[in-house]
């Protein structure tokens, strides 16, 4: 079977819409959600509506978190915490309980997902480097975990220093135990202003990192009229 695995939509459904129709498209039978539905973008609610349409399965991230009081926003910079604090104001009540009932890790098969790290996932740790996967492919279970949070593309292997690799991904078959960074599809922020996904075939081990556009403008001037910070718009254009 062939699993969709998206993570960081940020509020943004023009992004996860087109990711949806994308992933659809290549024969995608289910979808594995990395958390950070919302915050930043200008569609918290629909992006909920439409993980909830696709029946995703979800694990929280640390904006989800900061929407609904969870988390404590004093540490996120003055746009992240002016988002946070819009999002909240924005979400019914089913959308707020949607989001706390979320669960920080879970363990499907021979996949772990988790939004940030394994290790103390609640407290919101990246894993930029091999010292950080190190950690982490110490504490995994499963062959593979699928990860989000940086909004960088990537992938740590066991065996392998400095695995980490941005610029060429393209597919890779798993022989050894992984961390793969699914990016965004909603705020990427590695250069390429197109969303990212995975695609994972369970059937020949195979990974797919993807690149989808979508359109950018549109979700820009939804984010100015909402009143939300301006470089939460420009951002989308340059990728970073």
């Amino acid at each position: 079977m062939k699993y969709a695995i998206i993570s960081d939509i940020h509020g943004n459904i023009e992004a996860l819409t087109a990711v949806i129709k994308h992933a659809k498209s290549k024969g995608v039978k289910k979808f594995f959600c990395l958390g950070d539905i919302v915050g930043y973008g200008a569609n918290p609610s629909e992006c909920i509506q439409k993980i909830l349409e696709i029946k995703a399965i979800c694990i929280a991230g640390n904006h989800d978190h900061a929407a609904i009081g969870l988390t404590d926003i004093s540490f996120f910079n003055l746009h992240a915490k002016t988002a946070a604090m819009w999002t909240s104001e924005m979400l019914s009540e089913d959308e707020i309980n949607f989001l706390k009932d979320l669960p920080l890790v879970i363990r499907h098969d021979e996949l772990t997902l988790v939004h940030s790290a394994l290790d103390e996932p609640v407290k919101w740790h990246y894993i930029l480097n091999d010292s950080d996967a190190a950690k982490n492919i110490e504490l995994l279970e499963t062959m593979i975990c699928f990860i989000g949070h940086s909004h960088i593309p990537c992938m740590f292997q066991e065996q392998y220093n400095s695995r980490a690799l941005f610029d060429f991904l393209d597919h890779l078959t798993i022989s050894q135990k992984s961390i793969i960074n699914v990016g965004s599809v909603g705020q990427p922020r590695d250069g390429d202003p197109r969303s990212s996904y995975v695609i994972y075939d369970d059937s020949s081990k195979t990974v797919y990192f993807e690149r989808v556009e979508y359109d950018i403008e549109k979700a820009q001037q939804k984010i100015l009229k909402a009143g939300l910070p301006t470089i939460l718009a420009n951002r989308l254009l340059i990728g970073k």
